[in-house]
């Protein structure tokens, strides 16, 4: 079946989004000027972002935060007609759990080595797919709730995800340094889209565009871009704040289902 749309990439997210962010995300409240000094994380200056060099340090937006919060979310919103990534994520910086929300109402979770997938079959989008759930063992349908669930307590290494892909969209895009400030109380500096790279093809234009860098460690805390292609305009927003790990009673309603499921078939 097709492991891309079931499984795809993992990790964190319910969606019960606290999207407060967009343009009061990236406003110049509390911002200061940069000055002759300035000092920038590795891989940036004050007219330059080297993309590659901020992914290539020791940070990484699904682990560092947890320096700042006891939980916290990953929040994207990208036009319906272009959704570039999938996966929104909430990641508990107490218990390293991960919930992510999938295309389709789907919810993935995460903690270890244990792996739980949820899917309402009222939002699966054709039959084809809903056939892939019914032929593939490692799911279990629950008629009470109307939906498939997966639990995996040695689910092992994990598969590529789409946590730290939501900023790939900047990269074609030159940038400028504009202030400092802080974001969510963390130190981060301000920056403009002033262009696109040099070797850049086939993209669309930039019209306004925000983003936020931490002054000491480099992760992309949020943007808001706005691109323009054939008359038609498209926004992207992205955040990474403090916010409540969501509930997630499913997780042990999955486990329950999968140990019945595993006693059936050795009966």
């Amino acid at each position: 079946m097709n492991r891309r749309y079931l499984i795809g990439g993992l990790a964190a997210v319910v969606a019960i989004a606290v999207i407060g962010f967009a343009l009061a995300t990236i406003g110049p409240t509390g911002s200061s000027p940069l000055g002759p000094d300035q000092q920038y994380p590795a891989g940036a200056d004050a007219n330059h972002i080297n993309f590659t060099a901020l992914d290539s340090t020791d940070t990484n937006v699904s682990h560092t935060p947890r320096e700042h919060w006891d939980s916290y979310a990953i929040e994207y919103d990208a036009p319906p007609e272009r959704p570039i990534v999938e996966g929104e994520y909430y990641i508990n910086a107490e218990t390293g759990e991960i919930l992510a929300e999938r295309w389709y109402d789907a919810e993935v979770y995460r903690n270890g080595s244990i792996y739980a997938f949820l899917q309402p079959a009222e939002s699966i989008p054709n039959s084809h797919q809903r056939e892939e759930f019914e032929s593939d063992e490692s799911f279990v349908y629950d008629n009470d709730t109307d939906a498939y669930y997966r639990y995996d307590s040695n689910y092992g290494s994990l598969a590529p995800t789409n946590i730290g892909r939501h900023t790939n969209i900047l990269e074609a895009y030159t940038w400028e340094a504009i202030n400092t400030t802080t974001h969510h109380g963390v130190p981060v500096i301000t920056y403009q889209v002033t262009g696109t790279q040099p070797n850049a093809s086939n993209i669309s234009s930039a019209g306004d565009g925000t983003l936020r860098i931490g002054l000491n460690d480099g992760i992309i805390y949020a943007f808001d871009i706005t691109l323009e292609d054939d008359g038609t305009t498209y926004q992207y927003t992205y955040n990474v704040g403090p916010a409540p790990f969501p509930e997630h009673n499913w997780v042990e309603t999955a486990r329950e289902l999968a140990a019945e499921n595993t006693t059936a078939e050795s009966d």
